[in-house]
């Protein structure tokens, strides 16, 4: 045979059709042509088959496919992916010869395509099938029956069914049942069941139509017992509709005792069930349903949702007339937790508000003489007290006030109230607080019992209105009352524990005014509070405080805090050693399976590294059974969902090369690949399983040498050195990751080990990183050179080493070196970002119900940041690979994890500017995202060699107002950290928050709260947070309307400066000054000014 039939036989398919037509042209003769497509459908044939086994007790499949001398078996659960294994043989028919035989166990066993369980019969010795019994018989027809009616979906054939076989037979019906409905009534995947996809929609669905599926229920309905019933919902549905007379027949027929438990279970269990009160009623005055006050109680409460709105009126006139409704019934509303609070008599969307069908029944009933008044407000004060929903609280709340109690009322009802004084929610507090306002100064009122209850609610911060209003009515009391001063003096000390000037200032009034006499255990409790009273409040309360010696100052607490003298504060970062802990490699079998295992459940990529760098090192010493001893790791990780795209990167390939490793894998999955930095993860992927195949046991060059990402400079010259004895090329996207690592640490007497380096550019790249030469050498392209670029270009991959390196040691410098280069246009390459911030509205398009029309709403202000369009350069420059205008897909938080960030940092460690800049328009963009992943950045600042530059700073000011409290926290700990260190530039960071708080980007009261929060660690933190302020408000514009929570950005200036007792400049004094247009500042105002 010629030489060109025998390539077209063992080519690709890929392939084919090119090489026949080029043959065709050289007079191919008919019989070549033949016996090249014989061949090639004889290499790529293959067998399939899919078979289910379902019955009473399982339902499953299996299912084999061949590919050429290998076969793979899936098997698991039908509606699953299941588990897949495959085997390789020596030939192609070898293969199939063990696929038919799998087949044929698989059939005997009773397997079949359509799920239908029918094991072969064994015959009796004398070769004759065994007669069967007439049990036997009697059972094989009752099962044919069943299935017959089942088939054909006739409904009114059930009861029929059920009156003629289900005496002596319940048993073998109910499991005939629940086979039935694991085949019928399981939400499937019907692509391999085209006969079942006729009456579904879609590619998954149920393999029954709507009557078999009922026929199903209702033969269950007909049987099961209580325990059998409590894993369908299915019969919630049939009982709800009690004037079908299929569904009443039946029930009236087998006359279950359990319907009244069964869907007590059922609405614990699923609170989106429903079932209509008329309904229960109906069963109940027949017979068949028992009383059950959880049940009817949930009923009740929607007994108007599903009629229509012109006969809602008749149906409630027919309920106020129902005597055992509202005598048995509706006291159960008071018992059991509801959505009674969802449900209204007639909801309009054109208007604001709209009335609860509740409220109106008990206004009906009330005025009707139908339910007593003492008994709902009781039933409505005892309710507050419960852990219920907190909206059903407040519904019977407002029931209250709609009742209008006059004073008597409530005198009779005090000792109801006062224990809503120790709600854990503000709201029964409050309403609490508002019903003894027109009664505290009332003869009969328990003034005694009241004070006892009240402490707690004067150390919330969460009740800052509410002690107010106590204040205010406490200070009434006592012109009548004077006896309780003392104890109202001791009482109201415990509000300075809450960080609120204007109520702690309101309380220190209140104590000056009514202590007229020294009082040791006022003076003890107010000496505790010292060190949290603001502003000039414990000066104010001197004359009550002790004067012993054993009192403290809050000067001499915050000094013994800062841990001596230093009280002020001074940006002055200090150069940190990194290569402190060195990383150790894994050498035994056992040792590398175990960290397999910890990159499972790790969220450190290091973790990661190590286990790839350790198994190209010891691959050739693994045992022989290293893949079976690895399976269940594998099997672990196919089943662990990360959102982490470094690890879906590792994942994938790393599975797909534990079953095949002849091939070279690469994970191209859009989403895992988001961001171009973090896909660098592939080439080194794609390099590791390289050297699997090829046998070199090298680590890669980027392999951090310290913990956390961190390569000695020596450590990364003897790896070359190591490359270049084994003649092992350098990938140079490998040996740039590597230079961004690499620390200046250690490098006098390097030069010498750099000199027996051969390859000039790898040795002066070296040279260049270790800041041996100050110069980049690069060299001049002629005209031709600078014609062919590219990202495949060698040179260019050169020059992308050399740019990471500048922008690695140099993050502020410019390097004119790189304008003619291909990364000329490319940022970061010749000089550092300089984007153009700005705040622009964002616009949501909604409907108006009221106006009927769409309308334009203002949802907040985002960051703008300008970045340049997309270019793709050689990946050897890593900061700008992710630097780039991604249009309206600028989020990144739908995309990436906070363990992204933490792996995208160790490739950049020396120089983040280009992730904050990117991450601050990613996760921070808008303050009402409250984007958790912005915490990945925030927790990598708290390493002590994290260099706050202007793009960092942008990213912690945005974050600062992030609404997720855990952000807000992190927040604060690297403020008090950043401080602690003098490593936090407050010129930059207020430069950004002028920015973000005069175009109202989010809420003042976050970024203030996390002040408060690092306040009074340390004279020094303190002195930190005052520069900030008095940076911020030189910076700050005046506006039409004082922007909410501003004034606790003065109130907080005004503690500081009192504490610290610093003078105004002229400057700022002028920036305060604009302010007092603001009339609720004035007051403040004259103080700071003083």
């Amino acid at each position: 045979m010629s030489p060109i039939i025998v390539r077209l036989i063992a080519t690709d398919w890929k392939y084919l059709v090119v090489k026949l037509l080029l043959n065709l042209l050289l007079n191919l003769s008919l019989k070549d042509l033949i016996f090249i497509l014989r061949n090639y459908y004889k290499r790529n044939s293959s067998m399939f088959k899919h078979l289910k086994y379902i019955d009473g007790t399982s339902d499953k499949f299996w299912e084999i496919q061949t590919s050429g001398s290998s076969h793979t078996v899936t098997y698991g659960r039908n509606g699953t992916d299941g588990q897949s294994k495959t085997k390789s043989f020596d030939s192609e028919d070898a293969c199939l010869k063990d696929a038919e035989k799998l087949i044929n166990e698989k059939t005997k066993k009773g397997y079949s395509e359509d799920g239908t369980v029918n094991v072969a019969k064994q015959p009796a010795k004398e070769g004759a099938l065994p007669r069967k019994s007439a049990s036997a018989q009697e059972k094989e027809e009752v099962i044919a029956a069943l299935k017959e009616l089942i088939i054909s979906g006739k409904q009114a054939n059930v009861l029929p069914f059920l009156q003629s076989y289900a005496k002596g037979n319940l048993e073998l019906i109910k499991k005939e049942i629940r086979s039935a409905k694991r085949f019928y009534m399981t939400y499937v995947d019907l692509k391999n069941e085209p006969a079942y996809k006729m009456h579904n929609t879609y590619s998954w669905g149920f393999r029954g139509t709507t009557m078999q599926i009922r026929v199903i229920k209702l033969l269950a309905l007909g049987t099961f017992s209580l325990s059998d019933a409590s894993t369908w919902t299915e019969f919630v549905e049939l009982i709800d509709t009690p004037k079908d007379p299929l569904v009443f027949d039946i029930v009236d027929w087998a006359k279950p005792d359990w319907l009244s438990d069964y869907l007590q279970q059922q609405f614990q269990k699923n609170e989106w069930l429903f079932l209509d009160y008329g309904n229960l009623r109906f069963w109940e005055d027949r017979g068949l349903l028992q009383h059950n006050p959880e049940i009817y109680a949930n009923a009740l409460v929607n007994f108007t949702s599903r009629k229509r709105e012109d006969a809602k009126d008749a149906l409630i006139e027919n309920f106020l007339t129902d005597e055992l409704a509202i005598t048995r019934d509706v006291p159960l509303l008071f018992d059991y937790d509801s959505n009674i609070n969802n449900i209204y008599h007639s909801y309009d969307y054109s208007k604001k508000t709209n009335d609860l069908l509740w409220h109106i029944l008990f206004a009906k009933l009330l005025s009707r003489g139908k339910i007593d008044k003492e008994f709902l407000v009781n039933g409505s004060l005892e309710i507050q007290t419960k852990n219920w929903n907190n909206q059903t609280k407040s519904f019977f709340r407002n029931l209250i006030l709609q009742i209008e109690l006059d004073e008597d009322s409530i005198i009779k009802a005090q000792h109801q109230i006062f224990p809503l004084l120790h709600s854990e929610d503000t709201g029964p507090v409050n309403f609490a607080i508002n019903l003894f306002k027109p009664i505290i100064g009332h003869p009969d009122f328990d003034r005694e019992e009241f004070f006892n209850w009240l402490p707690p609610v004067f150390m919330r911060s969460d009740m800052k209105g509410g002690i107010k209003a106590l204040i205010i009515q406490i200070d009434k009391l006592l012109k009548e009352y004077p006896d309780f001063k003392d104890q109202a003096s001791l009482l109201i000390a415990d509000t300075f524990m809450i960080s609120d000037l204007q109520l702690q200032e309101r309380a220190a009034k209140f104590i000056l005014k009514h202590q007229a006499n020294y009082s040791d255990e006022l003076s003890d409790k107010l000496n505790l509070y010292s060190a949290q009273m603001l502003g000039a409040i414990s000066k104010d309360l001197n004359i009550t405080l002790s004067t012993t010696d054993t009192y403290y100052t809050e000067d001499d607490l915050l000094a013994t805090l800062a841990g001596g003298d230093s009280s002020s504060y001074a940006y002055a970062p200090e150069e940190s050693t990194k290569l402190n802990e060195e990383v150790v490699l894994p050498i035994d079998w056992n040792d590398i399976l175990f960290q397999v295992g910890q990159v499972i459940h790790s969220e450190d990529p290091l973790d990661m590294e190590i286990l790839m760098n350790a198994w190209t090192l010891q691959l050739p010493n693994f045992p022989s059974d290293y893949k079976k001893q690895l399976e269940p790791y594998i099997n672990k990780l196919k089943n662990t969902y990360s959102d982490t795209c470094w690890c879906q990167i590792f994942s994938a390939i790393f599975i797909e090369h534990y079953y095949n490793p002849s091939k070279i894998y690469f994970n191209d999955n859009k989403y895992a690949n988001v961001s171009h930095l973090i896909s660098l993860l592939n080439p080194l992927m794609e390099l590791w399983q390289r050297r699997w195949k090829d046998g070199i046991q090298l680590v890669a060059l980027s392999l951090p040498s310290h913990k956390p990402f961190w390569i000695a400079p020596d450590i990364l010259v003897d790896r070359i050195l190591a490359y270049q004895d084994a003649a092992v090329e350098v990938n140079l996207i490998d040996f740039s990751i590597a230079l961004s690592r690499t620390v200046r640490e250690g490098v006098n007497g390097l030069e010498k080990k750099i000199e027996l380096i051969k390859d000039d550019f790898i040795a002066s790249a070296l040279s260049y990183a270790f800041g041996l030469i100050k110069e980049i050498p690069i060299k001049k392209k002629g005209w031709l050179s600078k014609l062919i670029v590219g990202k495949d270009n060698k040179e260019d991959a050169a020059l992308g080493v050399y740019a990471t390196i500048a922008r690695s040691n140099h993050p502020l410098d410019e390097f004119p070196a790189f304008e003619d280069t291909v990364f000329g246009s490319a940022v970061y390459a010749v000089k550092p970002l300089d984007p153009k911030l700005k705040l622009k509205e964002v616009y949501s398009s909604q409907y108006n119900y009221q106006t009927k029309k769409q309308e334009e709403v203002l949802i907040g202000n985002e960051l703008d940041v300008e970045l340049p369009a997309f270019q793709d350069y050689p990946k050897t420059f890593l900061f700008a690979l992710d630097i780039f205008n991604r249009g309206r897909n600028n989020n990144l938080g739908y995309s990436l994890s906070t363990n992204d960030v933490r792996y995208a940092y160790s490739l950049v460690p020396q120089n983040p500017d280009g992730l904050a800049y990117l991450y601050a328009l990613s996760f921070n963009r808008m303050a009402v995202w409250n984007t958790k992943q912005t915490k990945g950045l925030l927790e990598q600042m708290f390493y002590p060699f994290y260099i706050f530059r202007d793009p960092s700073a942008l990213y912690l000011a945005t974050a600062l107002f992030n609404g997720d409290k855990i952000i807000r926290a992190t927040c604060v700990e690297v403020f008090l950290q950043t401080v602690e260190q003098n490593r936090l530039p407050l010129d930059l960071l207020s430069k950004h928050l002028i920015l973000l708080m005069n175009g109202d980007f989010g809420p003042i009261g976050r970024f203030v709260e996390v002040l408060e929060q690092s306040k009074d660690v340390s004279a020094k933190h303190n002195d930190a947070i005052l520069q900030l302020l008095s940076l911020l408000l030189q910076g700050l514009v005046l506006k039409d309307k004082m922007p909410t929570n501003f004034k606790k950005v003065i109130e907080l200036f005004y503690d500081l400066q009192q504490k610290s007792g610093q003078r105004l400049n002229e400057n700022l004094r002028q920036s305060i000054q604009q302010f007092e247009a603001y009339k609720s500042l004035q007051p403040l105002l004259k103080k700071i000014l003083k």
